[in-house]
Protein backbone atom coordinates (compact mmCIF):
# COMPACT_ATOMS: atom_id res chain seq x y z
CA UNK A 1 0.00 0.00 0.00
CA UNK A 2 1.27 3.57 -0.42
CA UNK A 3 1.98 6.59 1.88
CA UNK A 4 0.63 9.54 1.58
CA UNK A 5 2.65 10.83 -1.41
CA UNK A 6 3.78 7.66 -2.65
CA UNK A 7 0.98 7.21 -5.77
CA UNK A 8 2.57 9.79 -7.01
CA UNK A 9 6.06 8.66 -6.66
CA UNK A 10 4.64 5.22 -7.86
CA UNK A 11 2.88 6.98 -11.08
CA UNK A 12 6.31 9.42 -11.65
CA UNK A 13 8.53 5.85 -11.37
CA UNK A 14 5.97 4.42 -13.78
CA UNK A 15 5.87 7.73 -15.80
CA UNK A 16 7.23 6.62 -19.03
CA UNK A 17 4.66 3.48 -18.92
CA UNK A 18 1.74 6.05 -18.23
CA UNK A 19 1.96 8.59 -20.28
CA UNK A 20 4.07 7.58 -23.21
CA UNK A 21 2.16 6.27 -26.22
CA UNK A 22 0.82 3.05 -26.09
CA UNK A 23 -0.14 2.93 -29.65
CA UNK A 24 0.57 5.55 -33.12
CA UNK A 25 -2.23 7.67 -31.96
CA UNK A 26 -2.30 7.18 -27.92
CA UNK A 27 -1.57 9.50 -25.56
CA UNK A 28 -3.20 10.03 -22.40
CA UNK A 29 -3.99 13.26 -20.83
CA UNK A 30 -3.41 14.47 -17.15
CA UNK A 31 -6.73 15.69 -15.79
CA UNK A 32 -7.47 18.04 -12.63
CA UNK A 33 -9.98 17.38 -10.48
CA UNK A 34 -11.51 21.07 -11.53
CA UNK A 35 -11.46 19.98 -15.14
CA UNK A 36 -12.85 16.52 -13.83
CA UNK A 37 -15.84 18.24 -12.53
CA UNK A 38 -16.59 20.54 -15.10
CA UNK A 39 -16.74 17.45 -17.64
CA UNK A 40 -18.84 15.22 -15.25
CA UNK A 41 -21.35 18.48 -15.08
CA UNK A 42 -20.70 18.60 -11.30
CA UNK A 43 -20.76 14.52 -10.82
CA UNK A 44 -24.30 14.84 -11.89
CA UNK A 45 -24.95 11.66 -14.12
CA UNK A 46 -24.18 8.63 -12.10
CA UNK A 47 -23.85 5.56 -14.49
CA UNK A 48 -23.09 2.99 -11.97
CA UNK A 49 -21.79 1.81 -8.39
CA UNK A 50 -19.61 -0.67 -7.08
CA UNK A 51 -16.65 -1.38 -3.87
CA UNK A 52 -14.20 0.64 -5.99
CA UNK A 53 -16.24 3.80 -6.14
CA UNK A 54 -18.74 5.29 -9.08
CA UNK A 55 -18.42 5.80 -13.24
CA UNK A 56 -20.24 9.35 -13.87
CA UNK A 57 -20.89 10.55 -17.82
CA UNK A 58 -18.97 13.04 -19.02
CA UNK A 59 -18.82 15.02 -22.03
CA UNK A 60 -14.93 16.39 -23.23
CA UNK A 61 -14.48 17.77 -26.32
CA UNK A 62 -17.90 17.48 -27.51
CA UNK A 63 -18.04 13.34 -26.80
CA UNK A 64 -19.10 11.27 -24.46
CA UNK A 65 -16.83 9.82 -21.78
CA UNK A 66 -17.14 7.91 -18.71
CA UNK A 67 -15.49 9.23 -15.62
CA UNK A 68 -14.38 6.27 -13.27
CA UNK A 69 -13.93 7.71 -9.77
CA UNK A 70 -12.11 6.21 -6.93
CA UNK A 71 -14.19 6.92 -3.46
CA UNK A 72 -11.97 4.12 -1.69
CA UNK A 73 -8.65 6.27 -0.97
CA UNK A 74 -7.28 3.26 -0.10
CA UNK A 75 -7.54 1.64 -3.44
CA UNK A 76 -4.39 3.85 -4.57
CA UNK A 77 -2.56 0.54 -5.79
CA UNK A 78 -5.60 -0.54 -7.66
CA UNK A 79 -5.94 2.67 -9.18
CA UNK A 80 -2.49 2.79 -10.58
CA UNK A 81 -2.23 -1.12 -12.01
CA UNK A 82 -5.09 -0.27 -14.02
CA UNK A 83 -3.75 3.23 -15.43
CA UNK A 84 -0.43 1.29 -16.28
CA UNK A 85 -2.06 -1.77 -17.33
CA UNK A 86 -4.67 -0.51 -19.06
CA UNK A 87 -2.22 1.87 -20.84
CA UNK A 88 -0.17 -0.70 -22.27
CA UNK A 89 -3.67 -2.15 -24.50
CA UNK A 90 -4.35 -0.81 -27.66
CA UNK A 91 -6.86 -2.48 -29.39
CA UNK A 92 -10.26 -1.30 -30.91
CA UNK A 93 -12.44 -3.67 -28.80
CA UNK A 94 -10.81 -2.75 -25.23
CA UNK A 95 -12.82 0.28 -24.06
CA UNK A 96 -10.46 3.24 -24.62
CA UNK A 97 -8.49 4.82 -21.78
CA UNK A 98 -8.21 8.79 -22.27
CA UNK A 99 -6.82 10.31 -19.28
CA UNK A 100 -6.84 10.29 -15.76
CA UNK A 101 -6.42 12.10 -12.58
CA UNK A 102 -3.99 11.79 -9.88
CA UNK A 103 -4.43 14.08 -7.42
CA UNK A 104 -3.98 13.12 -3.98
CA UNK A 105 -7.74 13.07 -2.82
CA UNK A 106 -9.17 12.90 -6.69
CA UNK A 107 -8.43 9.40 -8.27
CA UNK A 108 -10.21 8.95 -11.62
CA UNK A 109 -9.96 7.50 -14.93
CA UNK A 110 -11.46 9.28 -17.89
CA UNK A 111 -12.12 6.84 -20.61
CA UNK A 112 -14.74 6.62 -23.82
CA UNK A 113 -18.49 6.03 -22.97
CA UNK A 114 -19.92 2.82 -24.51
CA UNK A 115 -23.31 3.69 -25.19
CA UNK A 116 -25.27 0.03 -24.75
CA UNK A 117 -24.60 -1.03 -21.18
CA UNK A 118 -22.93 -4.72 -20.68
CA UNK A 119 -23.57 -7.69 -21.65
CA UNK A 120 -24.89 -8.86 -17.87
CA UNK A 121 -27.94 -6.23 -18.50
CA UNK A 122 -28.42 -7.59 -21.92
CA UNK A 123 -28.46 -11.34 -21.03
CA UNK A 124 -30.53 -11.21 -17.88
CA UNK A 125 -32.84 -7.71 -17.41
CA UNK A 126 -35.61 -6.71 -18.41
CA UNK A 127 -35.56 -3.48 -20.47
CA UNK A 128 -38.52 -1.03 -21.42
CA UNK A 129 -40.13 -2.94 -23.60
CA UNK A 130 -38.87 -6.75 -22.39
CA UNK A 131 -36.16 -8.90 -22.92
CA UNK A 132 -33.95 -8.13 -25.96
CA UNK A 133 -34.23 -11.10 -28.31
CA UNK A 134 -30.39 -11.99 -28.65
CA UNK A 135 -30.28 -14.44 -31.70
CA UNK A 136 -27.33 -17.03 -31.88
CA UNK A 137 -25.60 -15.15 -34.46
CA UNK A 138 -25.23 -12.23 -32.22
CA UNK A 139 -24.54 -14.14 -29.04
CA UNK A 140 -21.51 -15.79 -31.62
CA UNK A 141 -19.92 -12.25 -32.91
CA UNK A 142 -20.09 -11.29 -28.78
CA UNK A 143 -18.40 -14.17 -28.11
CA UNK A 144 -15.85 -14.47 -30.92
CA UNK A 145 -14.70 -11.02 -30.63
CA UNK A 146 -14.54 -11.17 -26.51
CA UNK A 147 -12.30 -14.30 -27.03
CA UNK A 148 -9.70 -12.63 -29.44
CA UNK A 149 -9.08 -9.50 -27.19
CA UNK A 150 -8.53 -11.81 -24.05
CA UNK A 151 -6.17 -13.71 -27.05
CA UNK A 152 -4.66 -10.87 -28.14
CA UNK A 153 -3.77 -9.48 -24.23
CA UNK A 154 -2.64 -13.28 -23.95
CA UNK A 155 0.19 -12.81 -26.57
CA UNK A 156 1.05 -9.19 -25.78
CA UNK A 157 5.07 -9.10 -25.37
CA UNK A 158 3.97 -8.16 -21.70
CA UNK A 159 0.98 -10.40 -21.21
CA UNK A 160 -1.64 -9.29 -19.45
CA UNK A 161 -4.36 -11.59 -17.23
CA UNK A 162 -7.71 -9.16 -16.87
CA UNK A 163 -8.04 -11.52 -13.80
CA UNK A 164 -11.69 -10.69 -13.74
CA UNK A 165 -13.62 -11.61 -16.98
CA UNK A 166 -17.15 -11.50 -16.37
CA UNK A 167 -20.56 -10.20 -18.78
CA UNK A 168 -20.13 -6.91 -16.44
CA UNK A 169 -16.77 -6.22 -17.46
CA UNK A 170 -18.17 -7.01 -21.38
CA UNK A 171 -19.63 -3.31 -22.60
CA UNK A 172 -21.50 -3.55 -25.39
CA UNK A 173 -21.47 -0.20 -28.31
CA UNK A 174 -24.57 0.81 -30.45
CA UNK A 175 -24.29 -2.25 -32.51
CA UNK A 176 -23.70 -4.84 -29.58
CA UNK A 177 -20.22 -5.12 -30.43
CA UNK A 178 -18.07 -6.10 -27.45
CA UNK A 179 -15.49 -3.79 -25.59
CA UNK A 180 -13.34 -5.06 -22.99
CA UNK A 181 -13.34 -3.07 -19.43
CA UNK A 182 -12.34 -2.40 -15.66
CA UNK A 183 -8.67 -3.51 -15.73
CA UNK A 184 -8.41 -2.70 -11.80
CA UNK A 185 -7.11 -6.02 -10.66
CA UNK A 186 -5.73 -6.90 -13.83
CA UNK A 187 -1.93 -7.66 -13.87
CA UNK A 188 0.80 -6.78 -16.54
CA UNK A 189 3.78 -9.90 -16.33
CA UNK A 190 7.27 -10.31 -17.50
CA UNK A 191 9.08 -13.08 -18.70
CA UNK A 192 8.66 -16.37 -16.59
CA UNK A 193 6.90 -14.03 -13.81
CA UNK A 194 4.59 -15.83 -11.75
CA UNK A 195 1.74 -13.48 -10.34
CA UNK A 196 0.99 -14.31 -6.54
CA UNK A 197 -2.11 -12.33 -5.34
CA UNK A 198 -2.14 -11.56 -1.28
CA UNK A 199 -5.87 -12.62 -1.34
CA UNK A 200 -7.92 -13.48 -3.96
CA UNK A 201 -9.66 -11.34 -6.33
CA UNK A 202 -12.24 -11.54 -8.82
CA UNK A 203 -15.68 -12.74 -8.05
CA UNK A 204 -17.95 -15.57 -7.09
CA UNK A 205 -19.18 -17.84 -9.95
CA UNK A 206 -16.48 -16.64 -12.18
CA UNK A 207 -13.17 -17.28 -10.27
CA UNK A 208 -10.82 -20.23 -10.90
CA UNK A 209 -10.69 -22.54 -8.02
CA UNK A 210 -7.20 -23.47 -8.85
CA UNK A 211 -6.61 -20.50 -8.83
CA UNK A 212 -8.40 -19.89 -5.54
CA UNK A 213 -6.44 -23.27 -3.98
CA UNK A 214 -2.70 -22.16 -5.32
CA UNK A 215 -3.12 -18.08 -5.21
CA UNK A 216 -1.49 -18.39 -8.77
CA UNK A 217 -3.45 -15.86 -11.14
CA UNK A 218 -2.45 -17.37 -14.77
CA UNK A 219 -3.75 -17.00 -17.90
CA UNK A 220 -5.86 -20.05 -17.51
CA UNK A 221 -7.27 -18.16 -14.48
CA UNK A 222 -9.25 -15.82 -17.11
CA UNK A 223 -9.88 -18.91 -19.13
CA UNK A 224 -11.61 -20.30 -17.18
CA UNK A 225 -13.80 -17.25 -15.99
CA UNK A 226 -14.36 -17.13 -20.17
CA UNK A 227 -15.80 -20.81 -19.91
CA UNK A 228 -18.58 -19.64 -17.48
CA UNK A 229 -19.04 -16.59 -19.97
CA UNK A 230 -19.48 -19.11 -22.92
CA UNK A 231 -22.18 -20.56 -20.78
CA UNK A 232 -23.89 -17.57 -19.48
CA UNK A 233 -24.15 -16.30 -23.35
CA UNK A 234 -25.82 -20.05 -24.51
CA UNK A 235 -27.64 -20.38 -21.68
CA UNK A 236 -28.93 -16.67 -20.61
CA UNK A 237 -28.63 -17.72 -16.74
CA UNK A 238 -26.35 -16.33 -14.03
CA UNK A 239 -23.27 -17.43 -13.28
CA UNK A 240 -25.02 -17.39 -9.56
CA UNK A 241 -28.37 -18.09 -8.15
CA UNK A 242 -29.43 -18.78 -4.59
CA UNK A 243 -27.02 -21.46 -3.49
CA UNK A 244 -25.66 -23.08 -6.94
CA UNK A 245 -23.58 -21.86 -9.66
CA UNK A 246 -24.33 -22.46 -13.69
CA UNK A 247 -20.66 -24.36 -13.49
CA UNK A 248 -22.35 -26.60 -11.52
CA UNK A 249 -25.49 -27.01 -12.73
CA UNK A 250 -23.54 -27.62 -16.46
CA UNK A 251 -21.36 -30.18 -14.86
CA UNK A 252 -24.34 -32.01 -13.46
CA UNK A 253 -26.42 -31.81 -16.71
CA UNK A 254 -23.54 -33.12 -18.37
CA UNK A 255 -23.26 -36.36 -16.41
CA UNK A 256 -26.74 -36.37 -16.80
CA UNK A 257 -26.48 -36.21 -20.41
CA UNK A 258 -29.52 -33.16 -20.32
CA UNK A 259 -27.12 -30.51 -21.30
CA UNK A 260 -29.92 -29.76 -24.62
CA UNK A 261 -32.41 -28.62 -21.59
CA UNK A 262 -29.98 -25.97 -20.26
CA UNK A 263 -29.81 -23.94 -23.42
CA UNK A 264 -32.01 -20.75 -23.76
CA UNK A 265 -35.72 -21.53 -25.40
CA UNK A 266 -34.84 -18.25 -27.73
CA UNK A 267 -32.29 -20.12 -29.68
CA UNK A 268 -32.75 -23.64 -28.56
CA UNK A 269 -34.11 -24.62 -32.05
CA UNK A 270 -32.96 -27.70 -34.55
CA UNK A 271 -31.14 -25.06 -36.95
CA UNK A 272 -28.50 -23.95 -33.74
CA UNK A 273 -28.51 -26.84 -31.92
CA UNK A 274 -25.22 -28.36 -33.25
CA UNK A 275 -23.34 -24.87 -32.98
CA UNK A 276 -24.95 -24.50 -29.19
CA UNK A 277 -23.22 -28.12 -28.68
CA UNK A 278 -20.23 -27.06 -29.92
CA UNK A 279 -20.01 -23.92 -27.93
CA UNK A 280 -20.94 -25.95 -24.72
CA UNK A 281 -18.04 -28.68 -25.37
CA UNK A 282 -15.62 -25.48 -25.54
CA UNK A 283 -17.16 -24.23 -22.55
CA UNK A 284 -16.46 -27.61 -20.82
CA UNK A 285 -12.74 -27.44 -21.91
CA UNK A 286 -12.35 -23.91 -20.51
CA UNK A 287 -14.16 -24.96 -17.40
CA UNK A 288 -11.76 -28.05 -16.53
CA UNK A 289 -9.83 -28.87 -13.59
CA UNK A 290 -6.70 -29.66 -14.86
CA UNK A 291 -5.62 -26.45 -15.83
CA UNK A 292 -3.47 -28.35 -18.38
CA UNK A 293 -6.10 -29.69 -20.49
CA UNK A 294 -7.72 -26.12 -20.86
CA UNK A 295 -7.58 -24.91 -24.38
CA UNK A 296 -5.33 -21.36 -25.02
CA UNK A 297 -6.77 -18.27 -25.71
CA UNK A 298 -6.15 -17.89 -29.21
CA UNK A 299 -7.40 -21.72 -30.13
CA UNK A 300 -10.33 -20.61 -28.25
CA UNK A 301 -10.72 -17.32 -30.17
CA UNK A 302 -10.10 -19.74 -33.62
CA UNK A 303 -12.68 -22.48 -32.39
CA UNK A 304 -15.42 -19.73 -32.51
CA UNK A 305 -14.32 -17.93 -35.28
CA UNK A 306 -14.56 -21.43 -37.17
CA UNK A 307 -18.24 -21.79 -35.76
CA UNK A 308 -19.08 -18.69 -36.74
CA UNK A 309 -18.14 -19.25 -40.45
CA UNK A 310 -19.45 -22.47 -40.54
CA UNK A 311 -23.04 -20.62 -39.00
CA UNK A 312 -22.66 -18.25 -41.42
CA UNK A 313 -22.30 -20.95 -43.75
CA UNK A 314 -25.29 -22.97 -43.32
CA UNK A 315 -27.56 -20.20 -42.45
CA UNK A 316 -26.47 -17.42 -45.00
CA UNK A 317 -25.22 -14.24 -44.91
CA UNK A 318 -28.31 -12.53 -43.71
CA UNK A 319 -28.20 -14.36 -40.27
CA UNK A 320 -28.91 -11.31 -38.26
CA UNK A 321 -25.84 -10.68 -35.83
CA UNK A 322 -22.88 -11.41 -37.95
CA UNK A 323 -20.34 -8.71 -38.39
CA UNK A 324 -18.82 -9.60 -42.19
Amino acid sequence: MYTENGLRDFLSTNGRVVLEKAGSDYVLRSFTEKEIEKITFGYSILLGKGAFGEVYRGMLSKRPVAVKRYINRTRKEEFAREVIVHSHINHKNVVRLLGCCTEENALMIVMEFISNGNLENLLHYNHANGRIPLPLPKRLDIATVSAEVLAYMHSMYRPVLHGDIKPANILLDENLTPKISDFGIARLLSADEVQHTASIIGCRGYVDPIYCQSGILTPKSDIYSFGVVLLEIVTRKKAVERNSTLVQTFNDALRAKKVKQLFDEEIADARNMKFLLQIGKLAAKCLKLDVTMRPEMPDIADCLRMLRKDMQREQGSTSQGFFF
